[in-house]
């Protein structure tokens, strides 16, 4: 396989040809702390972030708001770095007699664990799409050409309930849309939890007909009886899913704790040929008479994929911690959909809290009250990652070396690379035969090392490679205590 001219990301062996005293480590972010709070009249009974978006060169983060009474509604902060948010004035909803507000136009539909997310191809009056559900409905598009007033479109997408955030987005590569959705595995049950949870896909055409599913799956899930949920209405709860909707693609396996399963995947295509996925992994506590079904603590790992349909977490562990004792999210973390890039820099945005996954709901134990007046409760919380700084590619201290597979050069070449102070790298680019190309030797390389980006790399002090441009090459990167991130080649 040749690559094109595209970045080179280390996440994985697929693009490395060969490597000696080289392994892949995954980098977690640097929490940054709060960055939305409850501070307007509308938010007072609770916010919940969901997703962030860019859109004409601004950010936008969506958020759930309750205000008052069983309704839910959205509303939205607005940046231009990811950094800094305010609530601007969108005149689209009366709140107490005013549309000064942020709240956002969703004909008060309750929508539960939604995604917006901007549509390439779709109309103009349906640009904006939101995607969400409810347990007494189950999963609906709502649509925009603004991403603030939404009108929710005919009928049901899906009659099950995936209980957690959704995570969508539109798939140029393929040409179809990409939904993925919490399901449940009945063949892997948890200690007195007959399944696990795990994550499945549905690749489809349109969002404007309903999913296809398998009307009669292998041991579907039972329906409960219908119960009480909007005052005094009774309702039928929607049947979760299980192979109703297949593959199940980021799974619990036999390297996760017995006890642990996986929730929401905040899956984004973060370019052409690569996927990330942030799945929240859940930590049953054990069940009856030590403790009670469905309680336990939360937090946020990594996966990836090179098309969107097979996963590998082979970077096993936690990509984003739970907090300290004086932290806000001490017991739960799910992280929301999207990533905001700017200059070196990219923002990704969680939400959590101090209680456990039950918390209130043990029989006998009373739930913990809210206090009455939550101004000034942190409702979003930002992460700061390295631009392409996921997972890098590291050398030995003592040294190592790493070859890439073939792709086809530019007129510049630049490394995301930090070799600090104790590290130290060259580079080679090679031809078809795997031959040092004169001119682009290990001996002619300038010595590289520094924490950049975009660092050019130079042979004999010239950066210029365009006698090789557009020719099939490779690097040779031998290094020493240094980190690879990601390879460019730009004209």
């Amino acid at each position: 396989m040749i690559f094109e001219r595209e970045r080179l990301l280390f996440f994985d062996w697929h693009v490395v040809e060969s490597s000696e005293n080289t392994q892949l480590t995954l980098n977690p972010p640097t929490k940054k702390g709060p960055c939305l709070f409850i501070d307007r009249e509308w938010e007072l009974d609770g916010a919940r972030a969901y997703s962030v978006l860019e859109w004409n060169g601004e950010f936008r983060l969506y958020y759930e708001i309750n205000p008052g009474g069983d309704r839910v509604c959205f509303a939205l902060a607005a940046s231009r770095d990811g950094i800094n948010w305010e609530k601007p004035n969108l005149g689209a909803v009366s709140f107490n007699g005013s549309s000064s507000n942020n709240i956002v136009d969703v004909q008060g539909e309750y929508v539960g664990g939604a995604c917006v997310f901007v549509d390439p191809t779709g109309p103009d009056d349906h640009r904006f799409k939101l995607l969400g559900h409810n347990p007494h409905e189950g999963m609906f598009l709502l649509t925009s050409p603004d991403g603030l007033c939404f009108k929710r479109q005919t009928g049901c997408l899906l009659a099950h309930n995936p209980d957690s955030l959704v995570s969508a987005f539109y798939d140029p590569r393929v040409g179809k849309y990409r939904v993925y959705i919490r399901a449940w595995n009945r063949e892997r049950p948890i200690e007195q939890v007959p399944g696990s949870r795990t994550i499945t896909m549905a690749e489809l055409d349109t969002l404007f007909e309903p999913f296809p599913v398998d009307p009669n799956p292998p041991d579907p899930w039972p329906q409960k009886p219908p119960k009480k949920v909007f005052g005094d209405t009774e309702v039928s709860v929607m049947r979760r899913l299980n192979r109703e909707i297949v593959p199940y693609v980021i799974a619990p396996d036999e390297q996760d704790p017995p006890l642990a399963d996986l929730y929401q995947s905040a899956a984004i295509h973060y370019m052409p040929e690569v996927y990330f996925a942030f799945p929240t992994l859940y930590y049953h506590y054990p069940g009856p008479p030590e403790g009670f079904i469905n309680d336990g603590i939360l937090d946020i790992q990594f996966a990836a994929s090179r098309d969107g349909r097979v996963w590998q977490r082979d970077l096993r562990g936690s990509y984003v911690r739970l907090d300290l004792p004086d932290g806000h999210c001490t017991k739960l973390l799910h992280l929301i959909t999207g990533i905001v890039p700017w200059k070196h820099i990219m923002s990704q945005y969680y939400v959590g809290g101090s209680r456990t996954h039950g918390q209130g709901r043990k029989p006998g134990v009373a739930k913990p009250k809210e206090p009455t007046n939550r101004s000034g409760k942190p409702f979003c919380h930002r992460l700061e990652q390295r631009l392409d700084g996921f997972v890098s590619a590291d050398s030995a201290y003592m040294g190592g070396h790493l070859i890439t597979k073939p792709f086809i050069s530019g007129s510049r070449l630049l490394l995301n690379i930090d070799t600090s102070a104790s590290g130290v790298a060259s580079a080679a680019l090679l031809d078809e035969q795997g031959k040092e190309i004169q001119g682009f030797t290990l001996d002619e390389c300038d010595r590289i090392q520094g924490n950049d980006t975009q660092y050019e790399v130079t042979w004999n002090h010239g950066a210029d490679l365009s006698r090789i441009r557009g020719h099939a090459v490779r690097l040779h990167l031998r290094s020493r205590s240094t980190k690879l991130f990601a390879v460019t080649t730009t004209d």
